[in-house]
């Protein structure tokens, strides 16, 4: 069944209920008509700057993201304007998300070239960690890397055909923009590690993944920050479930490498300056290797700079094209 049944209103009442006045929207798949059942509603409330959160309503997921107005029609970044120019206004009695979705929409195809140049030199940067990781013997820190770059090179190919890309939806995205070529996704297979993608790999990995959400919720200690409530393992659960189901292994295991990144990130900033490895090594170590195996950072050397030759080579032909 794909997406929630019912008005989208009624479903969000108790938004619309406690942000009175503020201008309300949908935004990621959920106002393109991409979503699943499982997907949450991506909502944007226009006011009161404040840490993004995740929520349950009745039976459904939102994750809510705050901006202020005057940053509505001067986003921080392209993807935010293109996400501006495609969301869906559920209350907007002041007009200013349509006026965002007028003026961004005008702009659409500058807009999305600017953010595939953003994801292009993020894709290079991951690129010359993993070599040097690699040079350096470190084949975790490489694997990851190279897994990283892999994601954000997906991204650009996306907003290089003006797609807006949506994490639980990639591998899809990119079969609908490659038709008829296999430009650029023989590339994001090999770095995303997409050959681990069976039924046990998406289990174990997110079985790994619930793991570093847990380490996140045990040692969080700013409550001003966006935290990792337990409703946010709940969404990445239900979705990676409902892919399990649909025999979608693939869009499976790269949606939960993705998560895979994002927490591992996070958890690097809660710790001393220094590489991905060293959470999984020395005394304070808060990986074990048991669960580096189940988030399937397990590549050798030879396998890693394969996929670093291929990927760098397409990074360079998009940035070409």
């Amino acid at each position: 069944m794909k997406g929630k049944p019912g008005p989208v209103s009624e479903h969000l009442r108790p938004i619309l209920d406690t942000y009175m006045g503020a201008a309300v929207a949908l935004v990621g798949c959920t106002s393109t008509g991409l979503q699943r059942y499982s997907c949450e509603f991506d909502v944007l409330v226009v006011g009161e700057r404040r840490p993004p959160t995740s929520l349950k309503i009745g039976d459904v997921y939102a994750d809510l993201y705050f901006v202020p107005e005057s940053e509505i029609l001067k986003p921080a970044g392209p993807e935010r304007a293109l996400s501006l120019a495609l969301c869906r206004p559920v209350r907007d009695t002041s007009l200013v998300l349509s006026a965002a979705s007028s003026t961004f929409t005008a702009t659409l195809s500058s807009t999305a070239e600017a953010a595939n140049r953003v994801r292009l030199t993020s894709a290079l940067k991951s690129v010359t960690r993993a070599e040097a990781a690699l040079v350096n013997g470190n084949t975790l820190d490489a694997d990851f890397w190279l897994l990283a770059g892999g994601y954000e090179f997906a991204y650009a190919l996306l907003l290089s055909r003006e797609v807006v890309p949506s994490p639980s939806h990639v591998m899809s995205q990119l079969r609908e923009v490659s038709k008829g070529t296999a430009s650029g996704f023989e590339g994001i297979s090999v770095a995303a590690g997409l050959e681990a993608a069976s039924r046990a790999g998406c289990g174990a990995r997110l079985d790994g993944v619930t793991v570093i959400h847990d380490i996140l919720r045990e040692g969080q200690k700013d409550p001003t920050q966006p935290g990792w409530p337990r409703v946010k393992t709940e969404i990445m659960t239900e979705k990676a479930h409902e892919l399990m189901t649909r025999v979608e292994l693939a869009e499976c295991y790269s949606f939960l490498g993705q998560e895979m990144i994002d927490g591992m990130l996070a958890l690097q900033k809660s710790r001393p300056k220094g590489a991905i490895s060293d959470l999984a090594s020395g005394d304070s170590r808060l990986l074990g290797e048991r669960l580096v195996r189940q988030l399937g950072l397990a590549r050798e050397g030879e396998s890693i700079k394969k996929g670093l030759e291929l990927l760098k080579r397409q990074v360079a032909q998009l940035a070409k094209g």
